[in-house]
């Protein structure tokens, strides 16, 4: 039984190394803000609620092999606000406005990582 594994031009070491540090830093970042949150929703609520902050109008740029997204309207958050909303239920807002308005930053923090992939394949591959 023969096994190899290919990689293609687009498939990295560092690629897979960036993608993973960015969700070890979600998950980090979704257990901190549930253990600091005084009103806790359920853990797979709060999971959605933050996979819904992710939903952003973003700018797409295509730079050499590399695509960069530049987030600018946090579209997860305002549709996360418009279901809590809309039977005047505040509190149920309050539970889940911290997990959407992470899951809309952590964005910039991947536009951050997927600079500083450029850079660090530009030293590796060159």
């Amino acid at each position: 039984m023969d096994f190899n594994i290919h990689f293609d031009e687009f498939h990295f070491v560092s690629t897979i190394i960036i993608t993973l540090v960015n969700y070890i830093t979600l998950g980090i970042l979704l257990i901190w803000i549930y253990r600091t949150n005084d009103l806790k929703p359920e853990v797979w609520k709060a999971i959605i609620a933050m996979l819904i902050g992710l939903f952003v109008f973003s700018i797409n740029l295509n730079f050499d092999q590399y695509r960069i997204e530049i987030p600018i309207l946090p579209l997860g958050f305002w549709i996360l606000m418009w279901i809590c909303k809309r039977n005047d239920n505040q509190e149920r807002w309050e539970k889940y406005r911290r997990f959407a308005w992470t899951g809309f930053l952590i964005r910039f923090f991947f536009l951050f990582t997927s600079l500083l992939q450029m850079l660090i394949d530009s030293i590796i591959y060159s």
